[in-house]
């Protein structure tokens, strides 16, 4: 397939988490300056499916047939919800990541980009930071919960990437 066709082939992307800010704002520019006609948007949000609940994110991925995903979606929470809920935050979001990347990669979708969030970087670290430093040492105490879940989803997508040649990444 040339570059040409696979630049007009039909593409579905699916933004989960897509009307918190980040899918906001793709939503803003992708229906927006730079909209393109063979691209289908769709930002789903909580109320279209539980991600951590596999049925419901099949019953999803089943009716999008997302060729692309942004994986935006998170149990996110303020301060003292973290350091009330690290074990809840920790396994929610574990299981909403698996239940994205695995049916991504079941269903044959082409890329997957996934966000990764500030706070999982070292508490004890030097500055600026880039990517290269996330797993560098541990998150700060308040938050591990969420941080290292957030930090998996990289984990996953190389791993994704070296046993399957999907490309995911974050």
């Amino acid at each position: 397939m040339s570059q040409k066709e696979a630049s007009s082939e039909k593409k579905v992307i699916l933004v989960t988490g897509g009307t918190g800010l980040v899918g906001n704002a793709i939503k803003t520019i992708a229906l927006g300056e730079e909209k393109r006609d063979n691209e289908e948007w769709v930002f789903a949000s909580s109320k279209d499916a539980d991600l951590s609940n596999t049925a419901a994110t099949e019953a999803l991925f089943d009716k999008v047939k997302p060729t692309h995903v942004i994986h935006l979606a998170a149990l996110v929470g303020g301060l003292f919800r973290n350091l009330k809920y690290n074990l809840d935050f920790y396994r929610i979001n574990s299981m909403i990541n698996d239940n994205v990347l695995n049916l991504s990669y079941q269903r044959g979708v082409k890329k997957v980009v996934s966000c990764l969030s500030t706070c999982i970087f070292p508490d004890k670290t030097t500055y600026p930071i880039d990517e290269t430093m996330v797993h560098n040492g541990p998150p700060h105490s308040s938050n591990y919960g969420y941080a290292f879940s957030k930090r998996m989803i990289d984990v996953q997508n190389r791993a994704y990437h070296n046993q399957h040649g999907c490309q995911f990444t974050s």
